[in-house]
């Protein structure tokens, strides 16, 4: 898997996707097994993104596949969790509300179109697995920039990412 670093990390397009793969350089991005300048469109696939305000977005998502050993990877944003539907700033929204009312019911009513258990399922994953990293990395909950970079630095994967799965990010240059 490969993340991009995105500025804007409310925005989920179809358009605003395809505009940050149409920027990427493809020869500076890396395989998990080293090599670079080796990876090249390979499929597509369609995936749901929640965001916070209650839309619900269906994206076009890239994999790519590695000329020297074959794996292939998808090409996701900053903005996105890795295996899971809910954005980044709606996982943001649900620990916060959490953390300033000690329980799920306060955290239920601030997500609009997120059900009750995906924001049960948020809160026992953040409080099981993510909580203290947290902490004992000094990382903040915001802003999503600084999260994300802190949770690649420290762990080699995206801010509420629970499987182990190779995970590279990318910070695209201006």
């Amino acid at each position: 898997m490969i993340t991009l670093t995105v500025k804007d990390c409310n925005s989920f397009s179809q358009n605003f996707y395809d505009s940050v793969i149409a920027s990427l350089q493809f020869h500076q991005l890396t395989c998990s097994c080293g090599h670079s300048a080796c990876l090249s469109i390979h499929a597509y696939y369609m995936r749901k993104v929640k965001a916070p305000d209650g839309s619900v977005h269906t994206l076009r998502i890239l994999r790519v596949k590695c000329s020297e050993c074959g794996t292939t990877h998808a090409v996701l944003l900053s903005s996105m969790v890795p295996y899971s539907q809910i954005s980044l700033s709606a996982h943001q929204v649900i620990i916060d509300a959490y953390e300033s009312a000690g329980d799920t019911d306060h955290a239920c009513t601030d997500t609009g179109s997120i059900d009750e258990n995906n924001v049960k399922y948020i809160i026992r994953t953040y409080l099981r697995h993510w909580k203290q990293r947290l902490l004992s990395a000094g990382l903040p909950l915001h802003p999503a920039s600084l999260l994300t970079a802190g949770c690649f630095a420290f762990y080699s994967a995206q801010f509420m990412q629970i499987r182990k799965t190779f995970n590279i990010l990318f910070s695209m240059t201006t």
